[in-house]
């Protein structure tokens, strides 16, 4: 292809490019020209719907979503040289956003190993039972640590067997807790949070050995002591359990709209519209779903 031939001059003899960098836009470029040829497309024809067909072709051929943005960097630039020669009207790339990136899914304990976590803690001790009832509550739940530490009692809802949240940007949701969580609350509230305050005020939920609100930092303290006793050998990090807590309830079949719901995620997906359900659902959906209100 004669365009081709004056792009890769014009990128050796005129940008002065390493013979490696122009070797590889030759080659990326290259496999374009065959997926054309191979769909019966003149390159004449090649508009913005055929930039878009090669690159979900490129995705389903398993390519990684670095290679394919690559690849459209070259189309890119390949487009931009024609237009700037006068040899083509319009560059059929110029509205083609780059692929996204695609992250790691993230590490997530197996049902086993969030119950030898929560073994650990000795409930009958009074910071044994705190910490028990702060680990069982955040995979009951898939709290953040920021949400755990800025729990009040107020929050709690025994009858609805609910919890009040304030999420990223104060916003508001309403999740509902199993019966473990429930009996260790109750247990919590009623003996070491007492203790723990010392006669003191404080509307804070769960309190530090001084009686004061536990911080950020003191209860990721907590929570990392444990692992470490645990020998999980897994990564552990802040929203670990909140990850498996996800995981486990959409491995167990809960409608990816209730996992949105319980999180509290705007979306899904960045496609996908954030979808309201009614307390009722929610609770019920809880039950239904949650691993360890099955045993």
């Amino acid at each position: 292809m004669n365009s081709l031939i004056r792009f890769v001059d014009h990128l050796y003899l005129e940008k002065g490019l390493s013979l490696n960098t122009v070797s590889s836009y030759k080659s990326d470029l290259s496999l374009f020209l065959s997926y054309l040829e191979s769909e019966g497309i003149d390159f004449s024809g090649v508009n913005e719907k055929v930039i878009l067909e090669y690159l979900s072709f490129c995705h389903r051929s398993g390519l990684q979503h670095r290679t394919i943005s690559r690849y459209l960097s070259s189309l890119r630039a390949l487009f931009r040289f024609l237009m700037d020669e006068n040899l083509i009207d319009k560059d059929p790339t110029g509205n083609v956003a780059r692929p996204r990136s695609v992250s790691n899914p993230p590490e997530y304990l197996t049902l086993e190993e969030v119950e030898k976590l929560l073994e650990l803690p000795d409930e009958k001790t009074v910071l044994g039972l705190r910490d028990k009832t702060i680990l069982e509550l955040m995979y009951s739940c898939g709290l953040r640590i920021s949400e755990v530490t800025s729990l009040v009692v107020t929050n709690i809802d025994f009858p609805e067997q609910c919890i009040l949240v304030f999420g990223k940007g104060d916003k508001e949701r309403i999740i509902p807790f199993g019966k473990k969580a429930e009996k260790l609350l109750r247990e919590y509230i009623d003996t070491s949070r007492l203790k723990l305050l010392k006669k003191r005020l404080s509307s804070s939920l769960f309190l530090n050995f001084r009686g004061e609100p536990l911080s950020r930092k003191g209860l990721w303290k907590i929570i990392n002591g444990y692992v470490k006793r645990s020998g999980i050998k897994k990564p552990i990090k802040p929203h670990t359990l909140r990850h498996s807590f996800a995981t486990h309830l959409i491995q167990n079949g809960a409608d990816l709209r209730v996992v949105q719901e319980l999180l509290g995620h705007a979306d899904i997906s960045t496609t996908q519209i954030y979808t309201h359900l009614d307390r009722g659902t929610l609770i019920d959906m809880h039950k239904k779903y949650h691993p360890l209100e099955k045993l």
